[in-house]
This record gives structure tokens, C-alpha cells and sequence, in this order.
């Protein structure tokens, strides 16, 4: 006999993703980069850790994110990391990587739906300040 599938919960908004990773991330001393992968109807197929980093810097690679996502059949990806400061706003380097992320991911018809960047009881969206 098969196990039942357990329900997964569906991302309608970038509040939605904040809400799973802020308990998460916000009191963190080193900036962790995680990515959640989703299904068609953006239902959540796992949440992956891609890097841990320094108090101030954290390096993933897009080619391990695009290769987890392939792996796990997704659909789309949001890709999150905290800010330790407690300031969300993005660095330089991750504006960068967030278009070079799309870019990649957009040859290989994987949606990034968003790059989330949690800080102390706040965040910031690209997807909400239409940057992707």
C-alpha cells in the first residue's frame, strides 16, 4: 500500500514566502541562501539550502540552484537569504545575481517567481518592487 501524498501549501504572494522563511532567518548570525521549489500551481515541492555563508556575504551558485530544481521537476523557484544587519534592502551583488538567476533560469524554463531578502521582521521582494 502507498502512502497518502500530504498536502502541500500553495505561495499565492511574496507575504506568503516571507511568512515561512522570516522565523527561519531573521535572528540568524551568518547569511544562509535557501531556495523553494514549487510545482505548476505553485504548491511548495521542497525548500533547499544552497549556501551558508559569512556575517555579511553569501555566494550560491546558480548552477547548483538550476541543477536542484531540474532534479526536483520544479516549475519555479523563489530564491531566499537573510540579511544579518536586519536591513533587507539588496547589495549590489545581489541585484546581480537575481538577474543573472533569471537569466539562467529563463533558458532552462524554470520561473523564478521572486528573491526575497529577509531582515529583522521586514523583507524585501524583487517581485514586489518589479525587479525580476
Amino acid at each position: 500500500m502507498s502512502e497518502p501524498k500530504k498536502p502541500s501549501m500553495a505561495i499565492k504572494s511574496p507575504k506568503d514566502a516571507a511568512r515561512i522563511f522570516m522565523p527561519r532567518l531573521r535572528d540568524l548570525k551568518k547569511e544562509i541562501f535557501q531556495v523553494l521549489l514549487l510545482n505548476s500551481k505553485n504548491n511548495i515541492i521542497d525548500i533547499i539550502e544552497i549556501e551558508e555563508g559569512t556575517v555579511d556575504y553569501a555566494s550560491p551558485e546558480i548552477r547548483e540552484i538550476t541543477l536542484k530544481a531540474l532534479q526536483n521537476f520544479a516549475a519555479g523557484i523563489i530564491a531566499v537569504h537573510n540579511h544579518p544587519s536586519g536591513d533587507p534592502e539588496p547589495s549590489k551583488e545581489d541585484t546581480m545575481f537575481t538577474k543573472n538567476l533569471t537569466i539562467a533560469c529563463r533558458a532552462l524554463e524554470i520561473d523564478v517567481m521572486d528573491h526575497i531578502i529577509i531582515g529583522d521582521n521586514k523583507y524585501y521582494s524583487f517581485a514586489e518592487h518589479k525587479c525580476l
